[in-house]
């Protein structure tokens, strides 16, 4: 059915916004008009490059008649106060991850939005992807039976910047989509070491929105928090770490599974699995839940042979923003769309519950909940979203 585009606006055009642009080209639902910054020229650069009509300052994106969802791009300390924004101008509110850093910022976002009759959303959106629609289909068919355990592993920290990392590192920024304005300095090279920027908010979004895609919303944790460093070394810069950098714990989920999370930047890799699955009758093992593809794995209890499984979704490509889409049409449609506010905002009670169980020496029952996000059609074509 041909329909008009719902008109977006980007807010924040720094590494990460090249690849929301691509993906609202070459999606129906949504059209990229407009995108802000607080330094000008990084706004006319990305505007320049996708051939945007509008390069804006944040004011005047927030009071554009034309944009009906704006999509944060901005550091993850503002993510709250620029959602709130956000709503308060009129528009649907779409962020990156993490939803907002603080529960009270995210409840707040979600009660004023309800009030005025708007929707709210945010990343991460790679559990829309081939690799998270063939595992949650293989735990919707009764693959690995009723679903009892899981755990999820980040191994974060990285080794010295050899010549060789600095010249990847390079041909990845030079690539257009990661590509920046001169003078872009990342926010974790201003912000890095401070709560909020951790892996664990950072990173850990990816691992709860896979498995609450997987085996729905949580019931409370149990967690312990450390850091062992100080100072880290960013680049070439020192950084002086005040939050948490090692969080581990369990988080018990609403239908009984019990998850290990491991969410770290202080220990090298070991090759561990990043997220596993162990049902009464099998057992899943997944691939990073930071890209959109990439293999899924059967244990069955007759062998221990793991059988990557066949996968028949589209989606085999970074679609980050592909969430965006979806809002639209339910916005267009009156559906609920799957990353959806309540989504992020559990994601946020989850993180900072870690936190305040290491702190407090106790269990913490989670604030909110959220409904389990609807599976995407088996032939669904790439770069399209079910009305």
């Amino acid at each position: 059915m041909s329909r008009t585009p719902t008109k977006i606006g980007l807010m924040g055009c720094g590494v990460i916004s090249g690849i929301y642009i691509e993906t609202s080209q070459k999606m129906d639902p949504i059209e990229c008009v407009a995108v802000a910054d607080l330094n000008p020229d990084a706004a006319q650069f990305r505007a320049e490059q996708y051939g945007i009509p509008k390069a804006c300052s944040p004011d005047e994106l927030l009071a554009d008649p034309e944009i009906e969802i704006i999509v944060s791009l901005t550091p993850n300390r503002l993510h709250g106060q620029v959602g709130m924004q956000i709503i308060e101008a009129g528009k649907h509110f779409y962020g990156e991850k993490p939803f907002t850093v603080y529960r009270q910022e995210a409840l707040a976002i979600l009660a004023e939005a309800e009030k005025r009759g708007l929707r709210t959303g945010g990343a991460p959106d790679t559990y829309f992807g081939s690799a998270w629609q063939t595992a949650r289909k293989a735990i919707d068919d009764g693959l690995i039976g009723r679903p009892v355990a899981a755990t999820a592993i980040l191994q974060g920290r990285r080794g010295p910047i050899t010549p060789e990392m600095r010249a990847r590192y390079a041909s990845f920024m030079n690539n257009p989509t990661r590509s920046t304005a001169p003078g872009h300095v990342s926010f974790f090279m201003t912000d890095g070491g401070k709560y909020g920027v951790s892996n664990t908010f950072d990173m850990g979004g990816y691992y709860a929105a896979s498995l609450i895609n997987l085996i729905g919303p949580a019931k409370s944790v149990i967690g312990m928090t450390g850091k062992a460093f100080e100072e880290v070394v960013r680049g070439d810069q020192t950084i002086k770490v005040e939050a948490p950098t090692h969080v581990t714990g369990v988080i018990e989920f609403q239908n009984g599974v019990l998850c290990q999370w491991l969410t770290t930047s202080d220990v090298y890799g070991t090759g561990l699995p990043h997220i596993e699955i162990y049902g009464t009758e099998g057992s899943l093992r997944c691939p990073d839940p930071n890209w959109f593809p990439g293999p899924v794995y059967l244990r069955k209890p007759e062998s221990n042979e793991l059988i990557e499984l066949e996968n028949v979704h589209a989606i085999n490509q970074d679609t980050r923003g592909i969430g965006v889409a979806d809002m639209a049409m339910g916005i267009q449609n009156g559906r609920p769309h799957r990353s959806n506010g309540e989504v992020g905002a559990h994601i946020v009670d989850i993180l900072n519950a870690l936190h305040e169980s290491s702190d407090q020496g106790a269990r913490i029952q989670l604030q909110t909940t959220c409904a389990q996000p609807k599976p995407l059609p088996v032939d669904l074509p790439n770069y399209t979203i079910d009305e």
